[in-house]
């Protein structure tokens, strides 16, 4: 158990640095600011390593929260990532259908489930006495990574 981002976030990027065959990310909100950056650099250094990375991000959530620099900047970095449910003309109310999990899975060994999303926000501010955002995460180890991966898999496609 993962009790917040001051847990996740660090075991969150210690799995990806040791990555050597696979990252799938999937995140409701990935925040364009210094923690969402931090984020970027860990995939984009695996993804030049020759690690497959893929991101999957929500547009509503990322509406106003995070710049097209900042996906270009994960592509241009070998990075794949792809949108859930851009709004288009053919389905004008398509964009009600969210996607709203949180998860990470590294070289099918090791999961994270989660509540939370990426961003300074969910880290809190210690120096204005504002705490973490208090969302358990899970991290899972074994065979049921097999059904995080598959559930990744599923929005993917």
């Amino acid at each position: 158990m993962l009790r917040d981002a001051r847990e996740n976030y660090p075991a969150w990027l210690d799995s990806i640095a040791r990555a050597s065959r696979s990252i799938h990310f999937e995140s409701y909100i990935i925040h364009d600011d210094d923690v969402g950056e931090q984020f970027a650099r860990a995939l984009i250094a695996k993804a030049g390593d020759g690690v497959r990375v893929r991101v999957i991000y929500d547009w509503l959530g990322g509406f106003g929260k995070t710049s097209g620099r900042f996906w270009n900047t994960l592509r241009a970095g070998g990075v794949e990532v792809r949108c859930y449910n851009r709004p288009h003309p053919g389905s004008p109310f398509g964009w009600i259908s969210r996607d709203h999990r949180k998860m990470l899975t590294v070289d099918g060994t090791v999961g994270f489930v989660t509540g939370l999303c990426v961003g300074r926000a969910w880290v809190g501010d210690p120096v204005r006495g504002i705490s973490p955002w208090r969302d358990t995460g899970v991290e899972v180890r074994g065979p049921a990574v097999l059904r995080i991966e598959e559930a990744f898999a599923h929005m993917w496609a």
